[in-house]
């Protein structure tokens, strides 16, 4: 039985492949691909520019995979060794082939010929386009309207090119270079070149160029003062790299239609983008896959801007006395720029400790502490044994020198020194002690000061961060801008707008680049005021070093700060906590305790002046060094050394009411300080805790401006996918940029907003997290945990 159903089973298999192995090749056979044969024509042999027919191939060939056979036949590549009649037979007999279905044209000449022709039998793709509206290629609604024409329009323009040229470069006499077909191809070139630059009011000569460098440089007038290059694919590399060796020898700017390639190779600037051709390979395969997919060539839209970007090559400029102006800087790339060193780097930490140690308000408080020093060893002095050494030489009349018997010769020459010491002087230790204590003053005066020097330095530092960052996004929005430019474009080329939205995009260029040149203008100021508080240089470079709410230098970044001021309770505790320690430690208040001190003393000086005397010791010896004349010593019994010892007490009696004077004023001096330290004492709690309500709204903030910037990001990339569809006008894109940006502003300000309220919380307190040791920061947080645990409060570790 088993053996039966076996039996039974290998038939049922061997039959069922027997159907199948019939099936396949019919289903293989319904499955099997359309063959398209594509034709390509080039201008000529390739020579200083990339080929790109391999890359067009290959996305072609992708794109196409599994959808239909397409071949390249090398019979049906050819090329137009740079002669208009030979690529204009080379395209006419593509077209007439039978064996070819599509054909690509991948040159100007090529491009500009199977534009204008009247009738194309098959689909044509033309992506090879140097300026549209010069070549005056057909457009209707924003395609081509021609049957079987596709062509690609990247918005290439001589006249935007003219126009930022001059801006670089004022020049009236300009040469433009154009290849010889194309002259040839299109008659009315020359005539359009013209009515450009007449609206700019510049002279031009048309100079068509073949292979040789000698002969185009010849051809220049002597007047010339600027070169225009159009697009020279035909020119040997060698060749083209004489043409511009020429044109800097001639200290000639150049500016080249063509793009970065040409900047590249020693042309001094374009605002074409590099590999303009290479980045267009993938739309000239879509277009031909929507072509074989069945839809009418004429019909596909030309428009694809490249964008453009402003390139300079700096060796150039160099070479021929040439440098961008600051409006040409804003969106400039720079080839070939010397960059200038920089070692100098600075951190928030490195450039307070740099101020510390050289900023000259803070120098000249040094200075004032070190001679108040020498002030108080000079109030000290007095205190010490005082020495004096005389010499006189004294004549007197002679009977008056003969009757004194010896004591004073009628002349003589004395040598005397005398010695003293105050036994007690009240007067003198007041002015001491008092000198001490206003050494003391002057010592906090320089601590306040270098507080404030701290301060001022972090504030400047984070400004410069916040400066180059606010830049940033200005030059993002101005990148932005020139999208939303070619956006307009292409709304333009289908029909959707006309060209007053083209103006306004430029108009708003024209404003974000000044906006640009003022962040760049704040960034240097904010540069200069720092390097001005490290005594450097003002000019000088440096490279910043980010900070943000992460650094591990910052107290913000230690999450057990978190507890004792995330909610109002706590906030006020920890508010309380940081007056307490900005009263102890204060400089301001130690100085007005010095001197506090010193008024006390004054006035127990003045209080000992009603009964206390001054004592004092004195000794002094003379000798007698020479003597002639009357009364001579050596006539007498007398010897010639003299001396004395004495001790002597002083007590002013009456001084008119003076002391009584000297008694109230020092009273009302003391009174006076103390208010004025209750008044100072007043003042830094309430910039303490002004400076924390500050900062607890700041903190916030920075997140809630991240969530606004956000939004406005999404809701910008929405309305600008929907102005570039037509379903929305310029003002909703406008407002949605403008709302985009001031987000943008917002949130990254909102940062060092809170960082800059930190460093005055910081000012306020008298101390700096980011100078603290590891070990005072664990003493700081022991502190803040025992005034909490006093005050009854348990903090929440979320």
């Amino acid at each position: 039985m088993r053996s039966r159903m076996n039996g039974w089973l290998i038939a049922l298999i061997t039959t069922l492949l027997f159907i199948v192995s019939m099936w396949i090749p019919d289903a293989w056979s319904a499955r099997k691909l359309r063959v398209v044969r594509i034709g390509i024509v080039k201008d000529g042999p390739p020579g200083r520019l990339p080929d790109i027919t391999p890359l067009v191939k290959e996305e072609i060939l992708t794109l196409t995979s599994g959808e239909f056979d397409v071949r390249f036949p090398e019979a049906k590549s050819i090329e137009g060794n740079w002669e208009k009649a030979e690529i204009e037979r080379a395209v006419d007999k593509l077209l007439a082939d039978p064996e070819v279905d599509l054909v690509i044209t991948l040159g100007y000449s090529g491009t500009n010929y199977v534009c204008h022709k009247e009738k194309l039998p098959k689909p044509v793709v033309a992506p090879i386009v140097a300026d549209a509206r010069l070549q005056d290629l057909p457009v209707k609604d924003g395609a081509s309207g021609v049957k079987n024409l596709s062509y690609i329009d990247s918005f290439v323009s001589f006249e935007r090119d003219i126009k930022v040229f001059r801006e670089m470069f004022p020049f009236r006499k300009l040469v433009i270079l154009v290849r010889n077909t194309t002259v040839e191809a299109i008659p009315w070139l020359e005539k359009k070149l013209r009515q450009t630059a007449y609206e700019y009011t510049i002279d031009i000569d048309v100079v068509p160029v073949e292979l040789s460098a000698d002969r185009a440089l010849a051809a220049f007038p002597s007047d010339t003062d600027a070169v225009y290059l159009m697009p020279l694919a035909q020119m040997p590399p060698g060749e083209f790299r004489k043409l511009i060796y020429g044109m800097i020898l001639r200290r000639l700017p150049s500016f080249s239609m063509l793009g970065g390639e040409d900047v590249e190779a020693g042309v001094l600037a374009s605002v074409a983008p590099k590999d303009q051709f290479l980045r267009i390979t993938r739309r000239i395969a879509l277009n031909v896959q929507r072509i074989l997919l069945g839809e009418e060539a004429s019909n596909l839209k030309v428009a694809y801007p490249l964008g453009e970007k402003l390139t300079i090559n700096m060796a150039t400029g160099r070479a021929i006395g040439f440098y961008p102006s600051w409006s040409a800087l804003t969106e400039a790339v720079l080839l070939n720029e010397k960059p200038e060193r920089v070692e100098r780097r600075l951190s928030l930490q490195s450039a307070v400790r740099e101020s510390i140690a050289a900023n000259l308000d803070l120098a000249a408080e040094n200075r004032n502490v070190a001679a108040g020093e020498q002030a108080v060893k000079q109030a000290r002095s007095v205190l010490l044994p005082q020495v004096d050494l005389d010499a006189k030489g004294e004549m007197i009349d002679d009977d008056r020198a003969e009757f004194s018997g010896g004591a004073t010769p009628e002349r003589a020459v004395t040598g005397s020194v005398t010695a003293s010491q105050l036994i007690y002087d009240e007067d003198s230790w007041s002015n001491y002690s008092v000198e001490k204590e206003l050494q003391r003053t002057r010592e906090e005066q320089r601590d306040t000061r270098e507080l404030d020097v701290i301060r001022d330095t972090a504030v400047a530092y984070l400004s410069v961060l916040r400066a180059k960052t606010l830049e940033r996004v200005e030059k993002d929005n101005l990148k932005l801008t020139r999208a939303n430019l070619e956006r307009a474009q292409v709304r333009v080329s289908v029909g959707i707008a006309n060209r007053s939205e083209e103006f306004r995009w430029e108009s708003e260029i024209a404003r974000n680049r000044a906006n640009v040149l003022f962040a760049q203008a704040t960034t240097r100021q904010a540069e200069n005021r720092l390097n001005r508080l490290l005594s450097r240089p003002l000019e000088e470079k440096f490279v910043t070093i980010e900070t943000d709410l992460r650094d591990p230098l910052l107290l913000v970044s230690d999450p057990r700060l978190f507890p004792y001021v995330d909610n109002p309770r706590n906030f006020r505790s920890y508010s309380d906590f940081m007056v307490a320690e900005g009263l102890e430690i204060a400089p301001e208040l130690l100085a007005f305790d010095a001197a506090i001190a010193a008024q006390e003393r004054i006035l127990t000086n003045a209080k000992r002046a009603f009964w206390l005397p001054s004592f004092a010791a004195q000794g002094s010896a003379s000798e007698l060094l020479a003597e002639s004349g009357e009364g001579k010593r050596s006539d007498s019994s007398l010897d010639d050394t003299d001396w004395s010892v004495g001790v002597f007490a002083t007590f002013p009696l009456a001084e008119g009411g003076g002391k009584f004077a000297t008694i109230k004023r020092a009273r009302e001096e003391l009174s006076r300080i103390q208010l004025e330290k209750g008044a100072v004492s007043e003042r830094i709690e309430q910039r303490i805790r002004s400076a924390l309500h500050q900062a607890s709204a700041s903190y916030p903030n920075i997140r809630l401006s991240r969530s606004a910037a956000e939004a406005a990001r999404r809701n910008l990339e929405l309305v600008a996918d929907q102005y570039a569809r037509g379903l929305v006008s310029i003002v909703d894109l406008l407002d949605a940029q403008n709302s985009s940006l001031r987000a943008d502003q917002d949130a990254e300000n909102a940062v060092y907003n809170f960082l800059i309220d930190w460093m005055d919380v910081e000012r306020a307190a008298g101390r700096f997290d980011f100078l603290m040791t590891p070990e005072q920061r664990e003493e700081y947080f022991q502190r803040l945990e025992e005034f909490f645990n006093m005050a009854g409060i348990e903090p929440i570790k979320r």
